[in-house]
């Protein structure tokens, strides 16, 4: 793995994050089929096709339009949205008040935000991500994993360099 010099090029994963989809699914025997990114989702069904922002599903689990397991599903893929957003702030946080001691934490936030829509596809699908419900395939989840190591390993991978390197020595008492 490559330490990333210029920490501000950390922020650009994470905003592409938000761009690519993270999941695809099926809806029961073929229903209807989505694509579901961080903060919206693109769903076709026998009923018409929707786009559903995260809103809109926070509005119907609220109003008890949506219930059960898929309200579950729902309310961890918004915490995990949520944690998501959060890290990017974080991250920038940390970036602009140069805090390298702490680019660990929204490393791990970005991980934890992983694992929760992991767990949102898991508690709609079956821990196996298949079952009556249809099925889901997590296709961004492990990127999002793969950008909070990232990351994470930043701090680790500069201590190894400044091990290996001691570079420039400090101000000599001539």
């Amino acid at each position: 793995m490559m330490r990333i010099q210029d920490r501000r090029l950390l922020l650009v994963p994470v905003f592409l994050l938000f761009l690519i989809p993270l999941n695809i699914y099926v809806i029961g025997d073929w229903i209807g089929t989505g694509i579901q990114w961080a903060l919206f989702r693109y769903q076709d069904t026998s009923y018409g096709t929707s786009f559903i922002t995260l809103f809109r599903e926070i509005e119907y689990v609220t109003s008890g339009i949506i219930a059960g397991k898929s309200a579950v599903s729902i309310s961890l893929w918004v915490a995990g949205a949520f944690l998501l957003v959060i890290s990017l702030i974080t991250l920038a946080m940390v970036i602009a008040e140069e805090m390298d001691e702490h680019i660990q934490v929204p490393g791990l936030m970005v991980i934890a935000s992983g694992i929760l829509l992991l767990l949102s596809c898991m508690a709609q699908y079956g821990p196996l991500l298949s079952g009556p419900a249809g099925f889901s395939i997590p296709v961004g989840i492990p990127l999002v994993w793969a950008v909070g190591w990232l990351i994470f390993v930043q701090n680790k991978m500069e201590q190894r360099e400044d091990e290996e390197d001691p570079g420039v020595e400090g101000p000599s008492d001539e």
